[in-house]
This record gives C-alpha cells, structure tokens and sequence, in this order.
C-alpha cells in the first residue's frame, strides 16, 4: 500500500460520508489524480497510514469518518480506530446488551421507535453514547425507520446529519442479516412476553 492509494480510499470515503456518493456502489472509484494528490500538505499522513494499517487502511479510514463526518484529517488518531475495532470484535454481543438495556427503558419494542415529533429513544440513546452506531445501523438496516423519523422528526438541525451518518455507516457495515433479525426477535420475546 503506498500514500497515494491510501488517499484513493480517503477521498472516496470522504464522497461516501458527505455526499451522494456510494462507496460500496462504485466500488471506491473515484476520479482522483496523482496531481490533485502531490498539491496537498498531508501527503506524510497517508504515507503512515498507508505504512501502519497496510490492508487495514479503508477501516482506519472508515473508523474516523464515524467519528469526524467531515473527515478533517488532523482529526483522523489510532484510538477512533481501536475503539472501532473492539465494538466490531464484539458486535453481536454489544448488540444483544444494547437491546436489552434498550427493553429496560420501554414497555414495548415499537417504543424504541416512536417519534411524536420528538427525537425517539433510540436516536437519543445514540446521541448520549449509551448505544453505538453499529447497534443503531443494525436496527435501520433491520427495520427501516430511517424514512419514517424523516416524515415525524419535527427538528431539522440534529435529525439530518445524524440520518446521513447512520446510513452512510449502514451501507458499509457487513453483517449477516438474518442472524441479527433472529437474535432482535429472540430477545424481543424473552422481554416482553413475560
């Protein structure tokens, strides 16, 4: 892995998280040259990084962006990447405890979900740091309220750019499926059948 390659992957993340660009569509093309590269200041960045996280460099990449939607690289550090590396070691296992403590604050799972205007449970135990982001995309991409919070969200300063994280983050989360949606009802049914 070399500077400019790790820059191919910052650029088409940066696209991905701040605008309409899909890295997963476009497979992370992007139409960046060697010029546009050797103009900037940080080429030592992407050196090191390149130089450290080798095959790892898009989930370096990827770690920070949730951190720093902008993607600011003066605030791209190794700890956002430990941090994200640890919550993705134990994903389904911090996921199971999220909902669990999740099904503590509600009398039923649709309340994890419900609007009425406001910021739902869900959204604002995500943005208190009671709940990650994984556990936040793996609902949307379980369930979908994405599009429902659009038409009940009253506010739109907060609301909108949390939507584009967690559906930008979403699209890049390799999951199974079918194992989340079994292990989400399993629990459901030992919370709220007793």
């Amino acid at each position: 892995m070399e500077a400019y390659d790790a820059y191919k992957i910052y650029h088409a993340l940066k696209l991905h998280f701040t605008s309409n660009y899909d890295y997963s569509k476009y497979h992370g093309k992007t139409k960046v040259s060697v010029d546009s590269f050797l103009k900037r200041n940080d080429r030592p960045f992407f050196g090191k990084v390149a130089r450290t996280y080798k095959d790892d460099t898009k989930d370096f990449f990827i770690s920070n962006f949730i951190v720093n939607p902008k993607g600011w690289v003066g605030n791209f550090n190794d700890e956002n990447y430990v941090n994200w590396k640890k919550r993705n070691q134990a994903l389904k296992y911090n996921f199971k405890n999220e909902l669990v403590e999740l099904f503590h604050k509600v009398e039923s799972f649709d309340e994890i979900f419900q609007t009425e205007g406001q910021h739902p449970m869900l959204l604002k135990q995500f943005m208190s740091k009671r709940i990650s982001i994984e556990t936040v995309c793996i609902l949307e991409r379980l369930i979908g309220y994405c599009k429902t919070w659009d038409k009940n969200i009253d506010e739109d300063i907060v609301w909108p750019d949390r939507k584009k994280l967690i559906t930008n983050y979403e699209n890049l989360l390799t999951i199974d499926v079918n194992e989340y949606r079994v292990i989400t009802m399993q629990l459901t049914k030992e919370h709220f059948d007793d």
